[in-house]
């Protein structure tokens, strides 16, 4: 799988596998504490066909033309845990004001 980012945008993407071009992979920049997004950092969540009941997650390091260099870490992570966690996950009052403020 080939996986470029644009260094100019750096904002969440799909990846893209296969002779049917299917979505495999999430890839979301890593926040910086000045609440910009990392140029250099980004986690990829992973889905693969031949392991249904899991997804990769990895920390991803790219370079200055926004490429992957190197997997830093990877953790696999069963799906039905990844669901129960997000199904019982409450948006915080802050996140709430956050998207309340943002124009149509």
């Amino acid at each position: 799988m080939n996986k470029m980012h644009n260094g100019l945008m750096r904002e969440a993407c799909l990846g893209f596998s296969g002779p049917e071009d299917q979505v495999v992979s999430l890839n979301v920049p890593l926040a910086a504490g000045d609440r910009h997004n990392s140029p250099f950092h980004a986690f990829d969540v992973e889905y693969d066909p031949e392991q249904p009941d899991k997804l990769v997650i990895r920390l991803l390091e790219l370079d200055q033309d926004g490429f992957i260099r190197t997997a830093l870490q990877s953790v696999p992570f069963p799906v039905d845990l990844l669901a129960d966690l997000v199904s019982k996950r409450t948006a915080t009052a802050e996140e709430i004001a956050e998207w309340t403020s943002l124009p149509d």
